[in-house]
């Protein structure tokens, strides 16, 4: 993705571009396709933590029983949509380097969002 040298401002338009054209319908759609994807990688993936990030940002997202903006949840929808496609910025079927740029564009999310991600596993502390 070439982040780069790039400021907080513009990686923060990089994030901000991903939720254009999300609407709430899209939600259940973008869900079960990184369900797949998860399923399909999960064996063969070298990078555990990405697949823990995405797990973790797609149960926030289910968990109807925690509050999250619809701002927020556009956002993660836009980052979870761009770790599903096979065709981002670095293609998925290059080895190791393929996931690079969802790396990247989950770690900006997880930035942004760190507060609400922590009150999140407070919340299922508390369940």
């Amino acid at each position: 993705m070439g982040n780069y040298g790039r400021s907080e401002k513009d990686r923060q338009l990089t994030v901000d571009e991903l939720t254009q054209g999300i609407a709430p319908e899209d939600e259940d759609e973008i869900l079960d396709l990184v369900d797949r994807k998860l399923a399909e990688r999960r064996r063969k993936h070298p990078i555990r933590t990405l697949l823990s990030d995405v797990g973790l940002l797609t149960r926030m997202v289910r968990d109807r029983t925690f509050s999250l903006a619809w701002s927020s949840r556009a956002v993660i929808l836009g980052a979870l949509l761009y770790f599903v496609l096979p065709t981002d910025a670095t293609p998925d079927f290059l080895p190791v380097i393929g996931y690079l740029d969802d790396t990247v564009v989950l770690g900006i999310v997880i930035r942004r969002l760190s507060a609400e991600i922590d009150n999140y596993r407070l919340h299922l502390a508390r369940r």
